[in-house]
């Protein structure tokens, strides 16, 4: 069956940059704003409108329950000094998207420009709504922050009672295969989770390149790359014991953390590399799926290429 959608495109500014003489900065803005409806027992993508370079490829069904999974693309490949990403996401009841994407985002270096210029700033924001009876699951590759960025993530996430849903968001600081460390710049990253209007979770970690919080053993312990995984579902003391186990079996040089907080279960990675973080989120979430949505985890085809 067609699928009902909606394309709307607004003509693109030009690509930040910086100019000879006085500073200016140019921003350039993407945006996606994205609908899921039920429809004849699977997810239609009712809505895509769009501005500026972000996308969806198109939508996949390569499960039989109807999820659908979604791929969004950001053709320049990452954000430059005023560039700005906003992704929203309205699930309504009965929905069940998967959205992810096609490879790591990059937040590039700021030359030149004081980090406390709000105009410099590299912004990627995410919201999702989720109605009563929808499912989200927002698995997006790892974004890479180089050094000398100045970096604001957010992902908040709107959800109705009775709403599933299960995020990440993994951050390494640097390029670990290029020698390059994180030693200038800011990182600023903030997840909020509201389940009917009411704050459960909500965290704010800021990084600063250099200072001693990078090492320290109450901060980052020297560790290049973080995550944070939070779904609505509730294993039991044995299940967490036996996830824990597992990982630190894997992943051995790394740090888990694997909390449940009354309806959320948490899961936090710490340790050397963002890929190793990504295939342990996968471990977790091929484990988290079945308890909450009744169904094997499916990973995206993008994620093998």
């Amino acid at each position: 069956m067609p699928q009902p959608t909606c394309a709307v495109a607004i003509t693109d500014t030009d690509h930040a940059s910086l100019v000879a003489g006085p500073q200016v900065v140019r921003q350039w803005r993407a945006a996606i704003d994205i609908e899921l409806a039920e429809r004849a027992g699977r997810t239609a993508l009712m809505r895509a409108r769009h501005q500026g370079p972000l996308r969806i490829q198109r939508v996949f069904y390569p499960e039989t329950n109807g999820c659908a999974h979604v791929y969004l693309l950001h053709p320049p490949g990452g954000l430059v000094v005023g560039d700005e990403l906003l992704i929203s996401l309205h699930a309504a009841t009965a929905a069940h998207g998967l959205l992810t994407t096609p490879s790591a985002g990059k937040i590039y270096t700021v030359h030149g420009l004081r980090h406390s210029d709000a105009a410099t700033t590299q912004t990627q924001s995410v919201s999702l709504t989720l109605d009563a009876g929808s499912i989200c699951e927002w698995l997006p590759q790892e974004t890479i922050v180089f050094n000398g960025a100045n970096a604001r993530l957010n992902t908040h996430v709107k959800a109705a009672a009775g709403a599933l849903f299960c995020v990440w968001d993994i951050v390494c600081l640097g390029r670990p295969a290029s020698d390059e460390t994180f030693d200038d710049g800011v990182v600023e990253q903030v997840l909020q989770i509201h389940i009917d209007d009411r704050p459960v979770l909500i965290e704010r970690n800021r990084i600063a390149g250099g200072e001693p919080f990078m090492q320290a053993p109450w901060g980052l312990q020297g560790a290049g790359s973080f995550g944070t995984l939070v779904a609505s579902v509730s294993l039991s003391r044995d299940q967490v014991d036996a996830l824990l186990e597992d990982l630190n079996h894997r992943w051995p040089n790394a740090k888990w953390g694997l909390t449940q907080k009354k309806q959320l279960f948490i899961a936090r990675y710490l340790g050397p590399s963002a890929a190793e973080c990504r295939y342990g989120f996968i471990v977790i979430w091929t484990l988290l799926r079945p308890l909450m949505l009744d169904c094997e985890a499916v990973e995206p085809r993008i994620w093998n290429t």
